[in-house]
């Protein structure tokens, strides 16, 4: 009995023992929590008063230094950004602020627009104007067949005779997403003589901007014009490759301007002209790439200056580069009204990897079945790109309607097989190449296009674009797979 009482008592003092550890554990760590939570406000005030100072000293109003304000930032482009500053969520958020943290902010202040916090708000997308509510529609993405739809609403409204004024804005602003600008001055024309708007353009605007080379050199020389307003004459680039140009659009107007000069490729810069509000627009930088073959063919002589080139009697040509093979029909080569040229052509061929292509040319907006519009950044896994130019320097095109035929193997197959680029569909594999050699095989169309891919969710093999460079637009084709190791063929053209 006296063993089961002293045995009682030592695990009474075990016990014991242990709230006491748990009761001092639970002490100490709330003691540690309360000092970090005394010395995090005391951060937080030094932190306040810090901000509070630095905004002083930048000349921001008193009253707003405590309230908070939107401020009005332009980058080296020209481009503005709005943003509110709240000092509370800087004070409380920051750690400790440094005193080239608070240089930062007393520079970037002086160099703001500043506006009270009651002079603007933040807008749901309801909220905001219709012709702005449409454009970020667009902009957005849609699911498939959307966009197809609403514009075949609206092309039937059109055909009616009884679109509204906005039904035919909407319209003309799709025309003009698509760079068909025939159509879309079309539907304009109508808007003006029935409901007396969008008849002449009422912007006056100034654009500005620099073309270069892919080395970063400015390019002399180069004639920049406006794609979507043909009557402008457009400007040259001086020594630094600077050029700007005037020209009067109408609010909500998309404009694609193009530069090029001989021995370069084309290049695309695009901006939007929301609302009358802005006059000075300072564009992206334009790259213009480098040929890497040039050759003379003789549309007349059927002739070609490269001997593993080849000039057939039909007037057809076929010519070679490292991974490109171009099939020209003959009669292909057409010029500026779509006839046939006939004399001596300049050939200049390109193949862009996907670290040599033109940022400029590969952020524009593409086009295809499924999305209608699918966006403005396109990821590429290499380029073919080919010019043909008169003797006179006029540059000549091969039409859709009568197009080449590329051969071409993809230049980064190894970024695709080992998913570099951490494609959430995974890396590409044989069983997929092998499948889409399959249907190219059965099919001796061009089956694998953009919407066969979806619809097989085959979303690790990227779908093909040609660029119209008559639109400043990527449309989407149907290629053929000729083997696992990615050599495709397609239909290839310059002007839609």
């Amino acid at each position: 009995m006296r063993r089961l009482v002293l045995s009682m008592i030592v695990l009474v003092l075990i016990a014991l023992s242990y709230l006491g550890y748990q009761f001092y554990v639970y002490y100490t760590d709330a003691r540690a929590a309360m000092r970090a939570d005394q010395l995090r406000q005391q951060q937080i005030n030094i932190n306040r008063t810090q901000v509070h100072d630095a905004l002083l000293s930048a000349g921001v109003d008193p009253h707003e230094v405590t309230s908070g304000f939107w401020y009005i930032s332009t980058d080296e482009n020209g481009d503005q950004s709005v943003a509110y500053f709240d000092p509370e969520v800087v004070a409380t958020e920051a750690q400790e602020l440094s005193a080239t943290d608070l240089m930062l902010l007393t520079a970037q202040m002086k160099r703001v627009q500043i506006s009270g916090a009651a002079s603007m708000k933040e807008l749901a997308n309801d909220q905001l104007p219709p012709d702005l509510q449409f454009h970020n529609q667009l902009y957005n993405g849609q699911a498939a067949g959307a966009y197809a739809g609403t514009q075949v609403s609206l092309e039937t409204a059109y055909a009616s005779g009884k679109a509204t004024a906005d039904q035919l804005w909407q319209l003309s602003y799709m025309y003009e997403f698509e760079g068909n600008y025939k159509k879309r001055d079309e539907v304009n024309a109508l808007s003006c003589s029935v409901y007396k708007v969008r008849c002449t353009g009422a912007i006056p605007i100034m654009i500005t901007g620099v073309v270069k080379d892919t080395a970063g050199h400015p390019v002399q020389g180069a004639h920049v014009s406006v794609l979507s307003h043909s009557e402008n004459k457009g400007a040259t680039t001086n020594e630094k490759g600077e050029y700007s140009l005037s020209l009067s659009v109408l609010p909500m107007e998309k404009l694609r301007l193009s530069a090029g000069k001989r021995n370069f490729s084309e290049g695309i810069a695009s901006l939007i002209v929301l609302t009358g509000g802005k006059k000075q627009y300072a564009v992206d930088a334009i790259v213009l790439g480098t040929p890497i073959t040039v050759v003379s063919i003789d549309t007349v002589k059927h002739t070609v200056t490269d001997p593993l080139d080849e000039a057939h009697a039909d007037g057809s040509f076929v010519l070679h580069a490292t991974s490109s093979t171009y099939e020209i029909p003959a009669g292909a080569i057409v010029d500026r009204n779509g006839k046939p040229y006939r004399g001596v052509v300049d050939v200049y061929i390109y193949e862009f990897t996907r670290d040599t292509v033109p940022q400029s040319l590969i952020t524009l907006d593409t086009f295809d079945q499924v999305m209608g519009y699918a966006g403005d950044l396109m990821q590429s896994y290499g380029m073919p790109y080919i010019q043909f130019f008169a003797t006179d320097g006029t540059e000549l095109d091969v039409a859709s309607a009568h197009p080449m035929l590329l051969t071409y193997k993809i230049a980064a197959m190894d970024v695709l097989r080992a998913n570099a680029d951490k494609n959430p569909a995974g890396t590409l594999t044989d069983v997929q190449m092998q499948k889409l050699v399959d249907v190219s095989l059965f099919d001796r169309g061009f089956p694998v296009t953009r919407a066969y891919l979806v619809e097989q969710k085959l979303y690790t093999f990227p779908p093909f674009w040609v660029f119209d460079r008559a639109s400043g637009v990527w449309d989407n084709v149907g290629i053929r797979v000729l083997d696992t190791a990615g050599t495709i063929q397609a239909p290839f053209y310059t002007k839609k």
